[in-house]
């Protein structure tokens, strides 16, 4: 109760600060103390907040829980340049997913890390796979710590046997990571255009984009992986998209996971609308502001709805999709959503 009602008080306090920020922006510069002053509160409702999700068995559907995921969407919408305080708490949260996973042994069904955007790993007692995995944004690291942040990535790498990336966007793909994989003779499987003027493209993977189900061996895993990549686009004009791939993908285990990629593109809905004829989705790792999202469940019925995209740092204020925004997306499948934190994971077992 007492946390509660802390959190009601800090988000309620939150709110009344983003409104006179609003009301002055323009009006006056931040003066260096003022400067200051935000960057220690960032430091200290982070710290608090971030303690929340580090409970063993967190209440996904809690109340509490949702207030604080609110409270963190005040401190991620501050204007750029981000200060040192929200720096730290990302990459705090980005170790965090490398310390768990680590720590992390599965016997049966899978386990699901947000790492950071739509970066995300599953792991299984047979297999563990990376989803659109990047380092920060360089709007993200502080000067300075960019070795750092490769050495925690590269470790997330050798935890992991196969790399998916699904388009062409920098906050989807990341050369460093790319290349880490191949050098570990690890396949990365990726849309066609990615990486077309690096000297190791003829590494890469490339499946062809028309959902039907290929069965792909990942050295050291004892069974093939039932992979489908369909034909995804990212809406970037009223009528022009870009490639995404939709990959999908059964492990040995029998557990089926998808992934959206930014999934965005209404005319996919041909495809899209009757999904579920052809696979049985357990979890579906979605952009949260993708098209039609109650559309979109009903055409793939998955068993859990995790949704990514949110808050990444690298876009505008505007295009930084806060958690209470993600909440109201899904409200039709509350059920079968889980809001995950950053470096937070999922459980799921059949």
């Amino acid at each position: 109760m007492k946390l509660k009602i802390e959190l009601q008080r800090k988000v309620k306090l939150i709110a009344l600060m983003l409104v006179l920020s609003a009301l002055t922006a323009g009006a006056q510069t931040l003066s260096p103390k003022e400067i200051e002053f935000l960057r220690v509160q960032d430091s200290v409702l982070s710290n608090n907040t971030e303690h929340f999700f580090d409970f063993d068995k967190p209440g996904y559907h809690s109340n509490e829980r949702k207030e604080a995921l609110f409270l963190i969407d005040a401190i991620t919408h501050d204007p750029k340049p981000h200060n040192s305080a929200i720096k730290e708490f990302f990459f705090n949260r980005y170790k965090k997913s490398l310390e768990s996973i680590k720590a992390t042994n599965v016997d049966s069904g899978v386990v699901v890390w947000n790492v950071y955007n739509m970066a995300y790993i599953v792991k299984s007692k047979d297999i563990t796979i990376a989803f659109d995995l990047v380092l920060l944004p360089d709007c993200m690291i502080k000067e300075g710590e960019m070795e750092e942040h490769k050495k925690v990535l590269s470790e997330m790498v050798n935890l992991c046997d196969i790399l998916f990336v699904s388009h062409n966007h920098e906050d989807h793909y990341d050369n460093y990571v790319a290349q880490e994989f191949l050098s570990q003779n690890k396949p990365v499987i990726a849309e066609d255009h990615i990486f077309i003027d690096k000297e190791f493209y003829n590494k890469i993977t490339h499946v062809t984009r028309n959902g039907k189900e290929i069965h792909f061996s990942v050295p050291g895993v004892e069974k093939k992986l039932a992979l489908r990549i369909y034909p995804g686009h990212q809406a970037i004009a009223a009528d022009a998209a870009m490639n995404d791939n939709f990959t999908v993908v059964t492990l040995p285990n029998n557990i089926t996971i998808a992934h959206s990629g930014d999934q965005s593109w209404g005319p996919d809905f041909s495809w899209l609308d009757t999904m579920k004829n052809d696979v049985n989705i357990d979890i579906l790792m979605v952009n949260t502001w993708t098209a039609d999202p109650d559309r979109l469940v009903k055409g793939l019925n998955p068993k859990v709805i995790l949704p990514g995209h949110v808050n990444e740092m690298d876009h505008t204020i505007l295009g930084r999709v806060p958690y209470w925004k993600s909440y109201k997306v899904w409200k039709n499948s509350e059920a079968k959503t889980i809001q995950l934190f950053w470096g937070e994971s999922f459980i799921y077992n059949r």
